[in-house]
């Protein structure tokens, strides 16, 4: 017995010392990551400040309501049409005893962190430390990212998994296959919490069948035989709900291909150049600033090549065009291009997904004799990329903070240009290059100016939402002292969620009917004649609705009338 001791006392010593080993041998990183990690948390944690004042919005509400009922806490209304993941883990923090509103805010902060350190943890596979910092400090302040994060929206938290699993897969390929049992586990886990991450199955595959030489295939479908065994509970659960185990994925598959939306719906929006129109505002100065070191530098280095005749760099990008594969590779690549160019936006988004992945394998076979660095990377990064890219720009409904699924990649190709081009410019120190150091302390100090402006002016800009949110909580203080038996009753709204949780009870959501059309999430222009205000009326009346919280002005209701007026809110009863 006393030697069983010794000997687990020898291998705690041996793991303590490892452990000892190893942090002192990576104390540089894990200084730049604890740096990283200090920024974000302070980030975010003053930016759920600013959205508790705000308040949660519709989407917020569904997760909450849906978490109760994962908690087998469930008050009536729920939403278990959307991905699971979110949800269920706040229902954790429910189980616990605390229920509030803030728990979806505090819940999108700390996974959005964790998503930072691990994008932190996949640029090192590619950068070095202070270019890993930077790539994830700028992630964390895009504009883009700080306006959605703390909100309550599953985007960040999707995002954060995607990261996971991309790092671990890089590692799988490279490291240790064992790592394909946490990769695709992480990748169902991120399509759980938002579906369209589906559309992520093709930079994975791309990824791996350019490193098909290297990959352990046994371990790599036991990984996959591993993630299904997540999403078999989901499956169960849909069944006992729905009848269907697939219902709500054919839910979204359906929605996902609307190409017919009317033109006056809130969010639609036909450009497919929305995003490129708007990506200076949504990577913010220090995104523009970037782009210009990068172009100029571009231009600069050229110039410079040109002038002096040096066409050594050139002369070294040798594709051996005699080859007959890579002659086909060509032709059938340009053709590619041609149809990819002229149909972008104008055929189904998955033809053109297909189109441009088939184009990228095309381009590995082409340049793989280069020897580019890591090229295996870029291409992964470039279609993580271009998969949200071609399906939101065709999606005809548009939202701004759909660009953080791809907000990760713009910072990995921000820094791999930021440090190439640092890397050419001799300008040095005891050996060590000084242009990326100079130009990360101004950087940092331009986003720590944007960031600390832009997070009060998220307050401001929302000084209308503060007074919705409190009109909405004490005109539902209201209706329950009006109407005590309330529960019994048969209640509509414009904001179902938001009554739903504030009440306690399925208050069901009301469509907004405009020129005998009908849209479920709004439209722009919310003036109504008398005949929207019919169907409305005849909406409520068929569907036996007691009473009627209103938000939207100008409606005559005929089968109703007013009892209480609050701000925005209107209270309308069933005329009896």
């Amino acid at each position: 017995m006393v030697g069983c001791i010794l000997k687990r006392s020898a291998k705690c010593f041996n793991y303590k010392n490892r452990l000892f080993n190893s942090i002192k041998k990576n104390k540089i990183s894990i200084t730049f990551l604890i740096m990283l990690v200090l920024f974000a948390s302070i980030i975010t944690y003053l930016r759920i400040l600013v959205q508790i004042e705000i308040g949660p919005i519709s989407d917020s509400f569904d997760f909450l309501s849906n978490a109760l009922v994962y908690a087998g806490q469930g008050m009536g209304y729920s939403d278990l049409l959307r991905p699971p993941v979110f949800g269920f883990l706040i229902s954790l923090i429910f189980r616990m005893g605390y229920i509030s509103t803030n728990v979806v805010f505090y819940m999108d902060g700390f996974l959005f962190v964790l998503g930072v350190i691990g994008l932190y943890l996949l640029l090192k596979i590619r950068f070095n430390n202070i270019e890993s910092f930077f790539g994830a400090l700028l992630y964390t302040t895009f504009p883009i990212v700080i306006t959605v994060l703390g909100v309550g929206f599953s985007d960040l938290a999707s995002v954060s998994f995607t990261i996971w699993g991309f790092y671990f897969v890089v590692l799988a390929v490279n490291n240790n296959s064992k790592y394909f049992y946490l990769s695709f586990s992480l990748f169902m886990v991120a399509f759980l919490t938002r579906y369209n991450n589906a559309l992520l199955i093709f930079p994975i595959l791309l990824y791996l069948v350019i490193n098909r030489d290297k990959l352990n295939f046994k371990r790599l479908f036991t990984g996959l035989g591993v993630s299904f065994l997540i999403i078999i509970p989901v499956l169960i659960f849909f069944f006992q709900k729905y009848g269907n185990m697939i219902y709500p994925f054919i839910n979204f598959g359906s929605s996902s291909v609307i190409s017919s939306t009317s033109a006056e719906s809130f969010a639609y929006n036909s450009n497919v150049f929305f995003f490129i129109q708007n990506f200076p505002s949504l990577i913010g100065p220090q995104g523009i600033f970037i782009m210009i070191i990068i172009i100029f530098g571009v231009i600069l280095l050229g110039l410079v090549k040109l002038m002096k005749r040096n066409l050594k760099h050139f002369n070294g990008i040798n594709i051996d065009m005699n080859d007959r594969v890579n002659q086909i590779r060509l032709i059938i690549l340009s053709l590619f291009l041609i149809i990819f160019l002229v149909t972008f936006g104008k055929i189904f988004y998955m033809i053109t997904e297909i189109l441009f992945f088939s184009m990228a394998f095309l381009l590995y076979g082409l340049l793989r004799n280069l020897n580019i660095k890591s090229f295996d990377i870029h291409l992964m990064f470039f279609g993580w990329f271009m998969a949200f890219f071609i399906f939101n720009s065709i999606y005809v409904i548009k939202d701004l903070r759909y660009f953080v699924l791809m907000a990760p990649p713009v910072a990995y190709f921000m820094i791999l240009g930021l440090s190439e081009i640092s890397n050419r410019v001799p300008i040095q120190f005891k050996n060590r290059n000084l242009i990326f150091p100079i130009l990360t302390v101004i950087l940092v100090s331009i986003i720590l100016i944007s960031t600390a402006s832009q997070i009060p002016e998220i307050l401001n800009s929302n000084n209308d939402k503060v007074k919705l949110n409190n009109e909405i909580i004490q005109s539902g203080q209201w209706f329950m002292n009006y109407d005590p038996n309330y529960k019994n009753q048969s209640i509509y709204s414009d904001l179902g969620p938001n009554y739903s949780w504030y009440l306690q009870t399925d208050v069901k959501s009301v469509p907004v009917f405009k020129d005998n059309q009908t849209f479920a999430n709004g439209v722009k222009n919310e003036t109504f004649n008398q005949a929207d205000s019919e169907q409305f009326n005849n909406f409520l009346i068929t569907n036996n609705a007691d009473y009627y919280i209103c938000l939207r002005e100008g409606l005559n209701l005929t089968s109703y009338t007013v009892i209480k007026q609050m701000g925005e809110v209107t209270i309308y009863k069933k005329i009896t």
